[in-house]
């Protein structure tokens, strides 16, 4: 029986991809331990940073060198297929299967109980240092239909979390808040959770979903990327500091414990040191759960490439540093909140478990809860911010 072997790169869409393509697969024989020799290996490549392309050429490297074949798929693949062959003649490119294709169930699939399900593909925001709608092409979005037959599917084979996923899930072109009705009244199902979600579809009525809807996660994952107004219009990005400040506001008074983390760059060309305190003053403000800190580098094909005052790689790494000690200090703040509360948390596996809103809990549990819901108190901080009942 012939073995396959699949890597993933970067986003949830692509980890909802891999699983896609595992399922379409005619031999079910697959693993994810890379490294190992096989028959096939199919990896799924990112594009969203010049890191991203290095290291899916990296994994090609790898696996040339303990495989049969290679088939090399993702938004790498579809965005630089000729320099692909170039530089591996012997792998084969695949394009992405579309957004219209659906998780099957004649195979293995999905044995986790956190699965991603994507309902839309596409982006037309052009953000200046943004390739990504050059990959992945216009909006598109799964019909409601289509999407709650798939998650019943999902729940069959056991999973007890969806992740609805996107490259831009705001521009779902069909009703948001309808499919998660929806979704929420699959029997099995025991939570619903949004990925990212760019401010400027982040609307009141989605805001009022989640608040009233006691299966959907209070946690919601916003890109800020600057807390400058001139950067930010520099970025293409279409709001302002204030603007998202008062979204944030919006959702906390709705959602009192609803976690929300962001994405920020650092050192976009034209970011001073003026430029970087007004980014630092607003998140401290807006005191996030977790930050996702990105070190600007140049795309070529992007407007922000061309852009003059490209910041200097010494004022970058200060600069990022100077973010993450910000991060360590929120994430903190927020841990401490539930020392002494009680928390639920869908149990993943034997003692560990995650809450609503996204922290982990450790506790000494038992392997007949994995799957079910459970409510602790919390006791103690641990390493990582992680939280503990004993």
């Amino acid at each position: 029986m012939a073995k396959t072997v699949f890597y993933t790169l970067g986003c949830r869409a692509n980890q909802y991809q891999t699983e896609l393509l595992k399922s379409k697969l005619i031999d079910g024989n697959s693993s994810t331990d890379f490294g190992s020799d096989t028959d096939l290996y199919i990896i799924n490549t990112c594009v969203v940073t010049a890191d991203a392309e290095r290291t899916s050429r990296q994994a090609i490297r790898k696996a040339l060198k303990s495989a049969g074949q290679v088939i090399v798929t993702g938004c790498y693949a579809r965005l630089a297929a000729a320099e692909l062959k170039q530089l591996f003649p012997q792998i084969n490119i695949a394009a992405p299967i579309p957004l219209s294709e659906s998780l099957t169930d004649n195979k293995e699939m999905l044995p986790q109980l956190r699965a991603n399900l994507m309902v839309q593909d596409g982006c037309e925001n052009f953000c200046s240092y943004c390739i990504v709608p050059f990959a992945r092409g216009k909006f598109k979005s799964k019909p409601i239909d289509t999407a709650v037959r798939e998650a019943e599917r999902m729940i069959g084979s056991g999973v007890k979390e969806l992740v609805l996923t996107g490259i831009n899930l705001g521009a779902y072109q069909f009703d948001l808040t309808d499919l998660i009705d929806k979704l929420s009244r699959l029997e099995g199902l025991l939570r619903l959770r949004l990925s990212s979600i760019e401010p400027i579809y982040l609307k009141n009525n989605i805001i009022e979903c989640i608040a009233r809807n006691p299966k959907l996660c209070h946690h919601l994952h916003i890109p800020l990327q600057s807390g400058d107004d001139n950067i930010l219009k520099s970025m293409n990005r279409n709001y302002t500091g204030q603007i998202f400040s008062n979204l944030v506001q919006s959702v906390r008074e709705k959602i009192p414990d609803c976690a929300l983390t962001t994405d920020v760059i650092v050192a976009f060309p034209g970011e001073g040191e003026k430029e970087f305190q007004q980014t630092v003053e607003l998140i401290d403000r807006l005191a996030f759960g977790r930050i996702h800190i990105f070190s600007y580098s140049k795309r070529e094909g992007t407007l922000a490439a061309t852009l003059p005052h490209q910041v200097k790689a010494e004022i970058k790494k200060v600069r990022n540093r100077a973010l993450h000690l910000l991060r360590e200090k929120h994430m903190a703040t927020f841990a401490r909140e539930y020392l002494g509360k009680e928390v639920e948390i869908l149990v993943e596996r034997k003692g560990e478990g995650l809450t609503s809103n996204y922290i982990r809990v450790l506790y000494p549990g038992n392997e007949s809860e994995v799957g079910k819901l459970k409510k602790l108190t919390i006791k103690e901080i641990k390493k990582d911010h992680c939280l503990a009942c004993c």
